[in-house]
């Protein structure tokens, strides 16, 4: 499974500088990815991407960042 998630085919990236007004904001923006992500999908596909989703906010409670030299290929 893939760690990163990918909007149009690119790995978001920590460096993206968010300009939340508070938590309810920044909420809010969080869920409407989710619903996006979901979108359209059922079954195993939508459980893969919750999967997906929750590995991401597992590494970022525990201090780990994704390296983004690593596209989840071969060599990569």
């Amino acid at each position: 499974m893939s760690r990163a998630l990918r909007i149009r085919g690119f790995a978001m990236s920590d460096e993206l500088d968010w300009n939340f007004v508070d938590r309810d904001d920044a909420k809010a923006e969080i869920r409407a990815a989710v619903e996006y992500l979901l979108r359209g999908t059922t079954g195993g596909a939508r459980g893969d991407i919750v999967q997906d989703i929750l590995a991401i906010i597992r590494d970022i409670a525990n201090g780990r960042r994704p390296d983004p030299l690593d596209d989840d290929m071969p060599g990569g």
